[in-house]
C-alpha cells in the first residue's frame, strides 16, 4: 500500500523535540514498519513553495512553506483573516495536488487533520485525479457559551468529512460527535488509538524508584491547563467540598494559566483564600515533564475533569504510571479508565459527583496490573495497526464526489 500523509505538525514537532521524532513521527515510523510505502508532506517555515525532500528518522519526508511564494500578502492576511485563511488553504491544496500527481499514484491520501490539513486535501481532491481521502481527526473545534459547548468551523470541517472516504476518530466520544455534529455516517467512521511516546516511557522508567504516596497525607492532583475546557474551577469547587471529609489531603494543581478570561482567572485565584483549603492547596503552574511525572507518582489519585476532550493524554499517562484517574464522561480517554477499573468516570461540570469520587479514591485500592495493560495497549505499534486497518478499509473506492 502506497500512501501520502499530509501532516501540518510533523516537521515542526520534530524540530521542537530535538532528537525525538515526536508523536506523529513515532506513528509514521511504526506505519512504515508494517510495510506501508509512506510519503509525508509537511510544512516548514524555512522551506519554499515547491516541496523539497528532507528525510528524517528514516522517513520519506518532503517539506514546503505556504508562504514561499506569497509572503508579500502576509500583512493583508492578518488584516482580513478569513480571506487569508482561505487563500492559504487554496495554496496548500495546489501544492498537495501537484505533489500527489508527480509522486503517485497513491492508494490513499491521509490528512492528519488539524483543520487546515483536511481542508487543503479536500480542496485538492476537487481538481480530480487523486485517490480516496482519509481524514484522521485529532481534535475538533469548539467554544464555550453560557448554554454550553458549541462546535465551530462546522462548515469547513463538514466539507472535509463529506469529501473523505473514511474519517478516523481518536476515541468513542469523537466518533459520536462526528455523527451528531457533522452528520458523518456511522459506516464511514473508524477509530485509531492514541499512543504513549517513547520519551515519556523512558522518562517514566527513570523515575521508577519514586516513593509511593504517603499513607497519611493523600495528594489529590489536578493535571491540565487552568482554563474552562480542562475544568480547573470544577476541580477546585470539588476540592472545597471534599476537603472537610479528608482533613489530611493536599490538593495540587499542575498546569499553566491559559484562560484569557480575567473573571475566570480571578475565580481560580480566589480559591487560594478559601479557608477550607487554607495551607492545603498547592498551585505549581507549568512543570517540565520529569517534574510532572514526579507529581503523578506522589499523588494518590489524578483528576482530569475536562468539560470536553476528544482524548486526554494526561489521563493515560497517569494510568501508565500506576495512578487511578477520575475523568469526565465527555473525555475520550474515559474508555481506558472504564476498561481497567483504575478510576471513576463522572459527569462533566459536576463538582458534587467529582467530590464524591475524590473521597472514595483516597482509600480505594486499584486493580493489579492496570498500568501494564495501558503501556502494552497504547504503543505506536498498536496505533499503527489501527491506522493501517482503517486506511486499508477504503480499498479501491473512487474519490467522493460532492
Amino acid at each position: 500500500m502506497k500512501v501520502l500523509m499530509v501532516s501540518r505538525w510533523l516537521w515542526e514537532e520534530r524540530r521542537r523535540n530535538g532528537d525525538s521524532p515526536g508523536f506523529f513521527g513515532e506513528l509514521a515510523q511504526a506505519i512504515v514498519a508494517r510495510g506501508v510505502d509512506l510519503t509525508l508532506l509537511s510544512q516548514a517555515n524555512d522551506a519554499g513553495f515547491i516541496p523539497e525532500p528532507r528525510p528524517i528518522d528514516g522517513l520519506n519526508v518532503h517539506v514546503f512553506s505556504r508562504e514561499g511564494r506569497t509572503a508579500a500578502l502576509a500583512p493583508f492576511d492578518k488584516l482580513v483573516k478569513p480571506w487569508g485563511g482561505y487563500r492559504k488553504a487554496v495554496t496548500d491544496a495546489t501544492i498537495i495536488h501537484r505533489f500527489a500527481r508527480a509522486h503517485g499514484p497513491f492508494d490513499a491520501i491521509v490528512a492528519q487533520c488539524e483543520e487546515p490539513d483536511g481542508l487543503a486535501c479536500a480542496l485538492a481532491s476537487l481538481a480530480g485525479g487523486l485517490p480516496p481521502l482519509v481524514t484522521q481527526v485529532h481534535d475538533l473545534r469548539y467554544e464555550f457559551r453560557t448554554e454550553g459547548v458549541r462546535f465551530i468551523r462546522k462548515s469547513s470541517l463538514g466539507f472535509v468529512f463529506r469529501r473523505s472516504a473514511r474519517v478516523i476518530a481518536n476515541s468513542i466520544p469523537t466518533a459520536t460527535w462526528l455523527q451528531r455534529e457533522y452528520a458523518v455516517p456511522e459506516d464511514k467512521i473508524g477509530q485509531c488509538r492514541i499512543h504513549l511516546t517513547a520519551p515519556f516511557l523512558a522518562q517514566a522508567a527513570r523515575n521508577s524508584d519514586a516513593p509511593a504516596p504517603a499513607t497519611g497525607s493523600p495528594r489529590i492532583l489536578f493535571l491540565g491547563a487552568l482554563n474552562e475546557k480542562k475544568g480547573a474551577d470544577v476541580f477546585l469547587f470539588a476540592a472545597s467540598l471534599a476537603a472537610p471529609d479528608i482533613p489530611a489531603a493536599i490538593f495540587v494543581v499542575v498546569g499553566p494559566e491559559t484562560s484569557n478570561d480575567a473573571e475566570y482567572r480571578q475565580l481560580i485565584h480566589g480559591f487560594l483564600k478559601n479557608p477550607v483549603l487554607a495551607h492545603r492547596l498547592e498551585m505549581l503552574g507549568r512543570l517540565d515533564p520529569a517534574a510532572v511525572i514526579d507529581q503523578i507518582r506522589r499523588a494518590r489519585v489524578v483528576v482530569c475533569p475536562s468539560l470536553i476532550e476528544p482524548f486526554s493524554r494526561a489521563t493515560v499517562e497517569a494510568l501508565a504510571l500506576g495512578r487511578p484517574v477520575i475523568v469526565t464522561e465527555t473525555t475520550g480517554a474515559a474508555q481506558w479508565v472504564g476498561s481497567t477499573g483504575a478510576g471513576s468516570i463522572v459527569p462533566a461540570n459536576n463538582p458534587g459527583e467529582l467530590a464524591s469520587a475524590i473521597r472514595a479514591w483516597t482509600t480505594r485500592k486499584c486493580p493489579a496490573g492496570f498500568s501494564t495493560t495501558i503501556i502494552s495497549q497504547l504503543t505506536a505499534a498498536r496505533a499503527a495497526e489501527d491506522w493501517v486497518r482503517e486506511v486499508s478499509a477504503v480499498g479501491e473506492r473512487k474519490p467522493v464526489v460532492e
